[in-house]
């Protein structure tokens, strides 16, 4: 599931770009918005505090529960 939201908080910003202000690898951001890899909780607030966005609107399959049929 790609991680829409985080996607477009990069707008014009390379993956590499946002890596190095993150201190992580672009090859993570990439499994990040891909929805591949889930970040760790202080990651999650950093990349959140980064983009001004609440974590739930970065990361809804994480933070918002989900509707079980």
């Amino acid at each position: 599931m790609t991680r829409k939201e985080l996607i477009e908080a990069r707008g014009s910003k390379t993956q590499q770009e946002v890596a190095l202000n993150l201190g992580v690898t672009q090859k993570y951001v990439s499994k990040l918005e891909l929805g591949h890899r889930n970040p760790s909780m202080k990651l999650a607030c950093k990349i959140s505090s980064y983009y001004g966005i609440s974590l739930e609107k970065l990361f809804p399959d994480i933070f918002l529960p989900q509707n079980s049929p």
